[in-house]
């Protein structure tokens, strides 16, 4: 596993063999970053269930301002630390272990507010996932996105009336979910075909 681009790109990145841990690819990185093209520069990002923190370095190595990496377990922040120093990164990133429902409760928007967040919880499930996409929704800025990384077996989640759908991709076995703020919605999502498979 390795960082696909910008400033760490091609630097390898640490992971452990865990039931608790699944890792994205190289190969969904590549093409959930493509999705966000140039947005992700100077953004600050959540990265929730952050386990190896791929996500949320991918997007520090493309420009992204900050990140914050959220997890209950500490072998999966213990890990994302040593990834941040390994790719140079760690004077802009912040770890928080948590259960990700109770850091949802504690951010106080507009004082904590982010422009782009990833989401990949177990595939087993998340109890309340309803009303933890409701919460998700209420830490983004107005046209910030909602990333949701999921197995393709799994039943779409319903999205909070503050959320619109504007893309789903398949890579494989996993589903990328792409949400918006319904304060901007893309125009090319309202436009165009809001799935794709590769």
């Amino acid at each position: 596993m390795r960082v696909i681009s910008g400033s760490a790109g091609g630097r390898r990145l640490k992971s452990v063999s865990a039931r608790w841990l699944r890792p994205t690819t190289d190969r969904v990185r590549t093409v959930l970053f493509d999705c966000l093209g140039e947005r992700v520069r100077g953004a600050v990002v959540l990265d929730l269930f952050c386990g190896t923190g791929a996500l949320g370095i991918e997007a520090l190595s493309r420009g992204a301002a900050r990140a914050v990496f959220v997890d209950i377990r500490p072998q999966a922040l213990k890990l994302v630390a040593e990834n941040l120093r390994l790719t140079s990164l760690s004077d802009r990133a912040e770890l928080v272990r948590s259960d990700v429902r109770a850091f949802l409760r504690k951010v106080r928007p507009p004082a904590v507010n982010f422009d782009i967040v990833f989401a990949d919880p177990p595939y087993t499930g998340v109890p309340g996932w309803a009303g933890l996409l409701a919460r998700v929704a209420s830490v983004l800025r107005r046209g910030g996105v909602f990333v949701l990384e999921e197995s393709v077996r799994s039943a779409l989640p319903p999205l909070p009336p503050t959320l619109a759908l504007s893309e789903i991709r398949r890579v494989g076995e996993t589903r990328l979910i792409f949400a918006q703020r319904k304060e901007a919605i893309v125009a090319s999502a309202a436009e165009g075909d809001l799935s794709g498979d590769l």
